[in-house]
């Protein structure tokens, strides 16, 4: 059941079909309009892209699209005029709604999911899900990337989705995964030889000039 009245995170994956649908979308990611007056009603707003592939690609998929925000009622947003707009362009919608769990780090010199309660019943969310956040340092983004693939192409099948996102190409990037089993994702994090190797390389190398992580309790909405 959606809860639109309780303060949560939403994250939200619109697919656009058609060629002129997709350019409407690719064009709405660049107004900034429209998102500063979202984020006057939301505690924290992001529109972000996602790269070709399983997400993780070099190239945009300029078909994919996401949103993620923070709010304490999510009934506005939903009634409002731009997500109708939104909606009638879709091909494709997944609304994921989750409360935060765990977090370190920062997004843009703040962390939106820092000033959460604990969740009174966290059995009525029966997955995990974790986002990432870096801005990647201009000098060390050809050694980044040069590590996406292989990390991306051993994502585990336990995973319930896995993709990369991002608010401008190649530099601030963020992932998003949902997972059934906190054991899968753990097994992934630790066992993926080459996410490993990452990890060590993001502490001696320093290529974040911010970062941010963020483990969620999640559940899958329907509108």
């Amino acid at each position: 059941m959606r809860k639109d009245y309780e303060p949560a995170v939403y994250l939200i994956i619109f697919k656009f079909e058609g060629l002129l649908n997709k350019w409407w979308a690719f064009k709405k990611m660049g107004l900034r309009g429209w998102k500063d007056r979202l984020k006057q009603k939301l505690r924290f707003f992001k529109m972000m892209g996602t790269g070709s592939g399983n997400g993780f690609g070099i190239i945009p998929d300029f078909s994919t699209y996401t949103w993620i925000f923070t709010t304490d009622n999510a009934t506005g947003l939903f009634e409002s005029e731009v997500f109708r707009e939104f909606k009638q362009k879709l091909g494709m919608i997944r609304i994921f709604q989750m409360y935060p769990h765990k977090t370190h780090g920062l997004w843009n010199g703040i962390n939106p999911f820092s000033d959460f309660p604990p969740l009174s019943d966290p059995e009525e969310y029966p997955w995990i899900s974790i986002v990432t956040r870096g801005s990647i340092r201009r000098s060390m983004w050809w050694k980044f990337w040069n590590y996406v693939p292989k990390v991306s192409s051993q994502i585990s099948e336990k995973a319930i989705l896995s993709m990369g996102m991002g608010e401008l190409p190649l530099i601030e990037q963020a992932t998003f995964s949902v997972w059934e089993r906190t054991e899968d994702m753990y097994q992934w994090a630790y066992g993926n030889t080459y996410h490993v190797e990452v990890v060590k390389l993001t502490k001696s190398l320093g290529w974040y000039e911010e970062e941010m992580f963020t483990r969620f309790y999640c559940r899958e909405v329907q509108l």
